[in-house]
């Protein structure tokens, strides 16, 4: 095979095969600056900056550029983006700053994506907290993986409280089961009084440089077993994240919530997810693991 170099010495520059290098390297990417800045009730400010399209394409600005957004009544998600469809001729195809509904991703934008703006309803200003941008791309920078999840396996009352009890007793106990093919580990909450009785779980999660998006249970409740999950943020707000509790579902399945967008959560401070369950007599529920992560907020 004969060796081929993109560019050499005294070659001429081709607009093309620049393109094909730039793309081999990254595509979709913030290069520099292009900060969203709130620059009014509802207008961002994007700060000049450069960028790489997904075609290859570098993009140089060189002044502020601004959009509006729509104080609406309701939550609303948008994205904000080059938009650009390159085509072969003298002096390029100009890319326009674009607003759109919606978290989109690079597969389904023309261009590139600058950012996100998670406008909270309300007719509110807009804010700073109201924007999620992707880091500058800086090549050669390594740093390591951060797992942006966190999960509590409760086993010997790890990771929680049992902060208030009614009715009586509940039974405690960690279990190890090996009556199906796989074993599972789990913590049982059982009645054994004749009355209804009620427990409350307290699980403290510490939050990172962005806020936690779900919440994730592994959850089994028997028939008559209420269980209801409940959101506390960092200025002590109490949401609740079901409008029906969890019931009549024996097996252990994983429930998934989506945390208030509304809430508080500051950084290195404290949050917390609270189980409460009703249990009528000799009913229990299990709960295997529970979680906090950041999984549909974009990155």
């Amino acid at each position: 095979m004969t060796q081929r170099r993109i560019q050499d010495f005294g070659s001429p520059i081709v607009a093309s095969s620049l393109k094909n290098l730039s793309k081999a390297f990254v595509v979709g990417k913030i290069l520099e600056g292009n900060t969203f800045i709130v620059d009014g009730t509802s207008r961002v400010r994007v700060n000049p900056g450069s960028a790489i399209t997904g075609q290859g394409v570098i993009i140089l600005e060189d002044e502020p550029k601004f959009i509006a957004v729509p104080n609406t009544s309701v939550a609303q998600d948008y994205t904000i983006f080059y938009s650009h469809i390159d085509a072969d001729i003298s002096g390029g195809v100009p890319a326009i700053l674009t607003l759109d509904s919606g978290l989109l991703t690079e597969d389904v934008v023309d261009g590139v994506i600058l950012g996100y703006v998670r406008y909270p309803g309300g007719a509110v200003p807009l804010a700073q907290e109201h924007f999620i941008q992707p880091p500058v791309l800086k090549i050669g920078d390594v740093n390591p993986t951060e797992d942006n999840e966190l999960w509590v396996l409760p086993i010997r009352n790890h990771g929680y409280m049992v902060t208030t009890v009614s009715g009586g007793a509940i039974n405690i106990t960690d279990t190890w089961d090996i009556s199906t093919t796989i074993p599972k580990m789990y913590v049982t909450f059982r009645n054994n009084t004749g009355l209804t009785g009620g427990i409350t779980l307290t699980f403290p999660f510490k939050v990172r440089e962005r806020r936690f998006s779900i919440l994730q249970m592994t959850l089994g409740t028997d028939i008559n077993a209420l269980v209801t999950p409940s959101f506390i943020d960092s200025v002590g707000t109490v949401f609740a994240l079901v409008t029906s509790p969890f019931s009549s579902s024996p097996a252990l399945s994983l429930k998934t919530l989506d945390l208030p967008r509304e809430s508080v959560q500051n950084p290195n401070g404290l949050v917390y997810i609270q189980i409460q369950a009703s249990l009528v007599a000799a009913r229990e529920f299990k709960l295997q693991s529970i979680g906090l992560n950041q999984f549909n907020l974009p990155v």
